[in-house]
């Protein structure tokens, strides 16, 4: 594509041990259907060859153009246009792929006047290791001889019954013929996908606003059109000032374990709010609570509770973990480490309460990191390495500011995305009002 034009990715070895380049521009250009890249702000960076062949312009006349200098509004139904520059707005806005049904858009002819021709469009968010849509793919499938053959432009005309499929129909054709024509069921996949995105929308909600700290919270799902799985993180405050935080990964990435998700992050929550138990504790009677309840629901869980300021800024730290990975912490100083301890039994496979809690403590320019194991998983390393060096990692991002830190992370331990999906939050200790520790506070405490 336009950014990697020239460029050229290796593949791994094969049986004989030979390598060869795939040129990724060169797969893009002689895909068949009309495609093209767009940057969010709807300016073209690449079209493949089906899409200057429709069009009839060469690239120079479209790369580098608006989408609507390119396509502008005209003919019958030139409302279209609108509806896919919303569409594609959207999409770069979202993050969010989107399917537009069948509607017109009529092609000039060499003698200057237009042909009909019907489209359905897809549009796909393409995003950067931070999970920002860096820019995103049109692509156009030319269903005008199956609308305009079946009479289904009109909106009178009866759809019926089809009682023959010629072999040489496409699944379009197929779909459309059979009264199932691809914008009604592009309509029930988006009314069923912003039903799940309510669901997600409902449970992860944005962290509290809490005076002397500062949360931030992500959510990386592993099929970014599913955007939707098991892992989650949670924030609240405590009437007594203090501040949980919580991340969760139940088994599964799909709306099944997004169910489960919701369910155990609600009686935890709700556990830990209403008992004001500390996390050890809240673990235990989430897990006896769901047990009692019904819920079939395996995960590893971490969670932390950060105290009241006391002198110079300085903030305890409880945390407890079901078979959790664990939490890192970097220092004001840049340094960083993991809160380590025996492993605890995940939630859901009965083996009882009684988990332990853990000490430590938090002063101003101090962030604790909560994460789902989706960010240090590989295929290729084993668990304990890559966590050995997740201290480093984010050692290495010192100058990185707290409300970056998470996204940088995201960006150096999951450039091309993670095999798994991925929750994190993060808490960082503001400085205290005079900008000065209490000089007769120690050094920051550790475990």
């Amino acid at each position: 594509m336009a950014g990697n034009q020239g460029g050229a990715v290796r593949t791994p070895r094969d049986a004989d041990g030979a390598t060869g380049p795939v040129d990724y521009h060169a797969v893009f250009s002689v895909l068949t259907a009309p495609k093209a890249v767009l940057s969010p702000d709807l300016t073209v960076l690449d079209a493949n060859e089906s899409l200057l062949r429709t069009i009839d312009l060469p690239a120079s006349a479209v790369v580098g153009r608006r989408y609507l200098d390119v396509f502008p509004a005209h003919g019958p139904d030139g409302s279209s246009v609108e509806r896919v520059v919303r569409s594609l707005e959207r999409v770069a806005r979202t993050g969010r792929l989107e399917m537009i049904g069948p509607h017109r858009y009529d092609l000039r002819r060499s003698d200057g006047g237009w042909t009909e021709r019907w489209w359905i469009t897809t549009n796909l968010p393409v995003l950067d290791a931070g999970g920002r849509v860096s820019a995103v793919v049109h692509r156009a499938e030319d269903v005008t001889s199956v609308v305009l053959a079946r009479g289904l432009a009109a909106p009178e005309t009866s759809r019926g019954e089809v009682t023959a499929c010629p072999d040489e129909m496409s699944l379009v054709d197929r779909a459309l013929l059979l009264g199932s024509s691809v914008d009604r069921y592009a309509e029930v996949i988006t009314r069923e996908r912003r039903a799940a995105l309510a669901l997600q929308d409902s449970v992860l909600t944005p962290p509290p606003d809490i005076p002397g700290l500062t949360i931030d919270v992500r959510y990386r799902p592993a099929v970014p059109e599913v955007h939707l799985g098991g892992d989650w993180y949670d924030a609240f405050a405590h009437p007594d000032g203090d501040t949980t935080v919580v991340v969760g990964d139940v088994t599964g990435h799909d709306v099944a374990a997004a169910a489960h998700m919701g369910h155990l992050r609600g009686v935890l929550r709700s556990v830990a709010f209403a008992t004001d138990a500390g996390p050890a504790a809240a673990l235990d009677a989430a897990e006896a609570t769901a047990e009692g309840l019904g819920l079939q629901a395996l995960a590893t869980v971490a969670v932390a509770r950060i105290g009241a300021p006391g002198p110079g800024g300085r903030r305890g730290l409880c945390w407890a973990s079901a078979g959790h990975v664990p939490p890192v912490v970097r220092r004001a100083d840049g340094t960083a480490h993991l809160l380590e301890a025996r492993p605890a039994p995940m939630l859901g496979i009965g083996l009882g309460g009684g988990r332990a809690e853990h000490e430590a403590s938090l002063g101003p320019g101090d962030a604790l990191v909560l994460y789902t194991d989706g960010l240090v998983e590989r295929r290729d390393r084993s668990l304990r390495d890559v966590l050995d060096e997740l201290p480093a990692r984010v050692e290495a991002l010192g100058d990185v500011p707290p409300h970056e830190l998470l996204d940088a992370l995201l960006a150096d331990l999951v450039p091309h995305g993670a095999q798994d999906d991925v929750a994190m939050v993060l808490v960082h200790v503001d400085a205290v009002a005079d900008g000065r520790p209490d000089p007769d506070e120690g050094p920051p405490a550790d475990l």
